[in-house]
């Protein structure tokens, strides 16, 4: 009896095992390399446009575009910064314009994106803070997408804050570069 039970406990720690494993991150689909030392410009996020959340959405796009730049800084593999959208908070910025915006501007690789999720809830609360993110880095030259990420994330905690989700998004992707 002992032997089934240790055998059955085997068997639904290995399907943990895939399930979680399942459920790691997707990886990042990447086109070319991005020489190590590049300057990376980041344009700041758009908004999360989800109805009834606008407390937490206005004003995330730049919040995501601030965590993407300091994870990228911190890491010693690229520089970058920080700019302004050149469309509105909520308003669309395809691949094509954001590298026309590059060439326009002298820069060689411009990082951009969408906040698909960002939710914000009061600390010690039993319910968890959410964040969700899609990225981009377009090489201005031609427009080619050197990079492209998507990830939706949720706090095991409720110490985590969105913006700290989306910067460790961002370091994933720095990393995975």
């Amino acid at each position: 009896m002992r032997e089934l039970h240790l055998r059955s406990h085997a068997l639904l720690s290995l399907a943990v095992l895939v399930f979680f494993g399942a459920c790691a991150s997707v990886p990042i689909t990447k086109t070319g390399e991005i020489p190590r030392g590049s300057e990376i410009v980041v344009v700041g996020f758009r908004d999360c446009l989800i109805s009834g959340q606008d407390e937490d959405c206005n004003g995330s796009g730049v919040k995501a575009g601030e965590a993407f730049q300091e994870a990228f800084n911190e890491g010693g593999k690229f520089t970058s910064r920080l700019v302004d959208r050149p469309v509105g908070p909520k308003d669309a910025l395809s691949n094509e314009a954001a590298a026309e915006f590059g060439r326009r501007n002298g820069h060689n690789y411009v990082l951009h994106g969408e906040v698909d999720d960002f939710y914000s809830v009061a600390a010690m609360t039993f319910r968890t803070d959410r964040a969700a993110a899609t990225m981009r880095i377009v090489r201005a030259t031609d427009g080619q997408v050197m990079a492209s990420y998507s990830k939706v994330g949720k706090a095991s905690s409720n110490f985590a804050t969105p913006k700290g989700m989306i910067k460790d998004i961002a370091i994933f992707v720095r990393d995975g570069l």
